[in-house]
């Protein structure tokens, strides 16, 4: 076994099968057969290891994970990132567990971290080792390694965000009682957390931290006087956790992504502190620096494959933006988690695990003036003549809060104004293989 240092899913073809589950009220949730068409928890790396900045990630895996992180994460290859691959070739398959310790050892004497996070991925979970065991014995008082299930067996890839929050949820203390602040919970850049804090406490809101802070050792205190405030909509087990082992109660709104989503969350959020806002003239003010691109939005078709399960929330968006969203689908959809985002969906196909043969005959008669997809299907998708948007790009841009109102919409613009750019072409041309004339 040996490291790469310093940087280093397929659909069914089953007929489709789905049942209707009922949510509340007019809002349903059409649940189908599929696997997730995303990439696995291992993904999760490239942004985690830049906010945890005194972190090392150490991914236990074979070469197929050292490929898809290169070429994922490759352009961070001489930025000497804090994250790397623990090979497992051949003759580790014989063997009962696998041997970290000289590469612990590397890694500490190179990095010199605070925290190691000890990812696994899909052949090693398969073999069935024991990464709980494994993590305990390598780790020491001063430099813990943290067990992190990220296997794209089971986890779509921004959920391997949620396992690493949990495994950090020993290391915050715990807050005392009658000290009521917010915990905002989820990975965000620093110059977006700045400005939810300012926006925070000029409410009049105690901010005790963000989970996760930029630092190990800067955790935030949780306790049962904790509102914990979700701003990324794929960290349901965390915030469970955190409700029964702390006693934090989680704010349950809309997640705050746009003018209606940011109103909404910040009313939502003071009211748990008995404070009374309206905040309605500002999310009318937010609305009209973007109406250039709603105006663009109005009535176009967008579709939303599965992918980074933020697609209820961007939907929720596209639809108050006067887009029709002919079908918002997700990996997984928590009930009481996302409840104000499917409230808000009323009257929009709304699918859990779709079934992307089914999607893919369904694009083909609706024709979506825009198609919000994976990188693995983008291609195929724009090769047939359609317009889309990778949804990663939403992982990676600060759309949050009333900062990041302009940024997320024109993150739904832009392909649509590409493309309105480019000479005219006849779309069953594209289906038949053959490009169009430039001319």
């Amino acid at each position: 076994m040996h490291p790469i240092r310093d940087g280093e899913v397929a659909g069914s073809n089953n007929q489709e099968k789905h049942f209707m589950m009922q949510v509340s009220g007019d809002v349903q949730i059409i649940k189908e057969d599929n696997v997730t068409h995303s990439f696995c928890g291992l993904a999760c790396v490239g942004w985690m290891y830049q906010k945890i900045k005194d972190s090392f990630f150490l991914i236990l895996g074979t070469h197929t994970c050292a490929h898809f992180l290169q070429n994922a994460l490759g352009m961070m290859i001489f930025a000497k990132p804090r994250f790397g691959i623990a090979l497992m070739e051949e003759g580790d398959l014989s063997k009962n567990e696998p041997t970290l310790e000289e590469i612990i050892r590397e890694i500490k004497a190179d990095h010199n971290p605070s925290v190691i996070f000890l990812l696994s991925s899909c052949t090693p979970e398969v073999m069935k080792v024991d990464f709980k065991g494994l993590a305990h014995h390598l780790s020491t008082a001063d430099v813990p390694v943290l067990f992190v299930p990220a296997s794209g067996l089971v986890y779509n890839f921004t959920q391997a965000e949620d396992s690493v929050l949990h495994a950090l949820v020993p290391f915050c203390p715990v807050a005392p009682a009658g000290q009521k602040s917010v915990v905002f919970l989820g990975s965000v850049n620093d110059a977006t957390a700045d400005d939810l804090r300012a926006e925070a406490e000029e409410l009049g809101i105690h901010v005790a931290g963000f989970l996760p802070e930029s630092r190990f050792d800067k955790m935030p205190a949780i306790g049962p006087d904790t509102v914990l405030a979700p701003i990324q909509p794929y960290l349901s087990r965390v915030a469970v956790k955190l409700e029964r082992e702390r006693g934090a109660r989680v704010l349950h709104s809309l997640f705050p992504f746009g003018p209606d989503g940011s109103r909404v969350f910040w009313e939502d959020l003071a009211r748990e502190f008995g404070i009374t806002i309206d905040l309605r003239d500002r999310e009318k003010a937010s609305w009209e620096k973007i109406r250039s691109q709603t105006e663009l939005l109005k009535g176009k078709k967008v579709f939303l494959t599965a992918d980074t399960m933020m697609e209820l929330p961007l939907a929720r968006f596209l639809k108050s933006a006067g887009a029709d969203v002919v079908e918002c689908s997700s990996a997984y959809i928590n009930k009481k988690f996302h409840a104000r985002e499917l409230e808000a969906l009323a009257g929009v196909r709304v699918v859990e695990q779709p079934n992307f043969h089914r999607q893919l005959e369904d694009v083909k008669v609706i024709q979506p003036d825009l198609i919000v997809t994976s990188l693995m299907t983008a291609n195929p998708f724009a090769g047939h003549g359609f317009v889309v948007k990778w949804s990663m790009e939403f992982m990676l841009m600060p759309i949050h809060s009333w900062s990041g109102v302009i940024p997320l919409a024109n993150l739904f613009v832009s392909p649509l104004l590409r493309r309105s750019k480019l000479p005219a072409f006849d779309k069953e041309v594209w289906l038949e293989g053959v490009m169009p004339s430039a001319e």
